[in-house]
């Protein structure tokens, strides 16, 4: 009709001219709750499961143990740890891995310092100790370094010696990174203390001393 008025079309609030819904913000905000809800369950469940499994420690000095990581039984956090990362285990039957963060005063092993390892070692066929890095795993080709008991001459008690430095050294000489800290990682394979190893004492493992810092 002549002069009449014309009325615009009704445009929902939540629907654009193009008839496209936009996306309601209640649900927006919850997708962001839900998602960083997420986010802070993985990041602290891979910071648990980080360098080292929250159970079945096993400590003799600086030296420390987790007997049931080979086990078939490994509790849920071995075996997700086993899953995430390049490890490798030793059975139950085959021998037992010790590990040294620290030396016998409590502080961190460091490229920094020289250090003497003596004492005894286990009963077994034959053991290894390597250099690692600090969540024990393999250093690059370039700085991996191992010695067996192939390369020690015990004295008259069966105790070794063993110099620890990223500098050369006199007698058995084991080098470190040439810098940072570093993990010692002590396997020995075929040995009866297996089974036993919460029962061991800090004798029954080589000490870790510091002598300096040059």
């Amino acid at each position: 009709m002549a002069g009449s008025t014309r009325k615009a079309p009704l445009v929902l609030p939540w629907r654009d001219r193009s008839g496209t819904a936009r996306p309601d913000m209640k649900t927006r905000h919850l997708a962001l709750l839900v998602f960083g809800a997420l986010a802070a369950g993985m990041g602290s469940v891979w910071a648990l499961l980080g360098e080292r499994p929250p159970l079945g420690a096993a400590s003799i000095g600086p030296w420390e143990s987790f007997p049931r990581m080979g086990a078939s039984d490994v509790d849920p956090y071995g075996r997700a740890i086993l899953a995430r990362g390049p490890h490798l285990p030793l059975a139950a039957g085959e021998g037992v891995q010790f590990s040294a963060r620290v030396d016998n005063a409590g502080d961190a092993l460091s490229s920094a310092c020289d250090y003497r390892l003596t004492g005894a070692t286990l009963p077994s066929r034959g053991w290894t100790m390597t250099v690692a890095d600090r969540g024990g795993r393999a250093l690059l080709a370039n700085q991996a370094a191992a010695i067996s008991d192939a390369d020690i001459v015990t004295d008259e008690g069966g105790r070794v010696t063993v110099s620890l430095s990223a500098r050369v050294q006199p007698g058995v000489w084991l080098q470190t990174p040439d810098r940072g800290r570093y993990t010692l990682i002590l396997r020995f394979y075929d040995t009866p203390a297996s089974a036993s190893v919460a029962q061991l004492n800090k004798a029954a493992l080589p000490a870790i001393e510091r002598l300096g810092c040059p």
